[in-house]
């Protein structure tokens, strides 16, 4: 767990990693582009393989509270405000010295505008990327990713949403 490697699978040239990031006990594999037909051949053909989609990724995910970067993680949000601070230690924040110091030592001095947190929705229908939070008749955030929870059985969501509106058990409003 939180390691990985160099391999070859088949002939192919990967990077093996098991970081838990789909929230079960699986790996995360990087190949070239051209060779994943190949791979994915190769691991289907074994008997303990079972191939899943997006969809059961990101529903893992978002159950796991994981970000996917593009939707929950981007070049303008920031790790502090992406709740991603914990992959920095300690003596790395404050010394720096590594590519985005600058912008992590501002945001924990500061504090961010923004952060990210979970939502669990009432009734059926699934919050999408994109839809606005509100408080009231005032928009104070927006949503990165969301589907329906299996393990939960009702949607959930990940949102940036103001600073003040982000302790456990506030009450917001997804437009949608």
């Amino acid at each position: 767990f939180m390691k990985g490697a160099a391999y070859t699978l088949g002939g192919v040239d990967a990077w093996i990693s098991r970081s838990g990031y789909t929230g079960e006990d699986g790996f995360e594999i990087a190949i070239p582009g051209e060779d994943a037909a190949k791979v994915a051949d190769l691991l289907c053909g074994e008997p303990e393989v079972k191939p899943i989609g997006l969809g059961a990724r990101d529903s893992l995910r978002l159950e796991a509270g994981l970000p996917l970067y593009g939707h929950d993680m981007t070049p303008e949000q920031g790790a502090v405000g992406a709740g991603l601070i914990f992959g920095v230690n300690k003596r790395r924040r404050s010394e720096g010295g590594f590519p985005g110091a600058a912008r992590v030592q501002k945001d924990l001095a500061e504090g961010t505008q923004r952060l990210r947190i979970g939502l669990a929705l009432e009734g059926r229908m699934a919050a999408r990327e994109g839809a606005k939070v509100m408080s009231g008749d005032s928009e104070v955030g927006i949503v990165t990713s969301g589907g329906f929870a299996p393990t939960l059985q009702h949607p959930i969501a990940m949102a940036y949403v103001d600073t003040a509106l982000t302790a456990n058990g506030t009450a917001l409003q997804i437009e949608m």
